[in-house]
């Protein structure tokens, strides 16, 4: 199952390499809420250093939009049993 929610984000670290942004909330029982920090980095764009340092300022509020992908955690079975385990004589 995939999800998605928007929330805002802060810039509040920036080197010209990459970027640290705490997501905050918008909506819901998130609203106003220090959600996570997320990182871009410059590498996943074509921007000089200094390029990147200007799009991205520190203080600077951004449009965040994630995606989460939810599955079920599969649990590795064994097919030897644990007889006697935690048992004391």
């Amino acid at each position: 199952m995939l999800t998605t929610k928007r929330v805002e984000g802060r810039v509040e670290y920036n080197d010209g390499e990459f970027a640290e942004i705490q997501t905050i909330g918008i909506e819901g029982i998130e609203k106003d809420l220090w959600l996570d920090t997320i990182q871009i980095h410059r590498d996943d764009t074509d921007n000089t250093p200094e390029e990147f340092q200007r799009k991205f300022p520190l203080g600077i509020r951004l449009k965040v939009l994630t995606t989460t992908q939810v599955t079920k955690k599969r649990v590795r079975r064994t097919s030897h049993p644990t007889i006697g385990v935690g048992v004391q004589s």
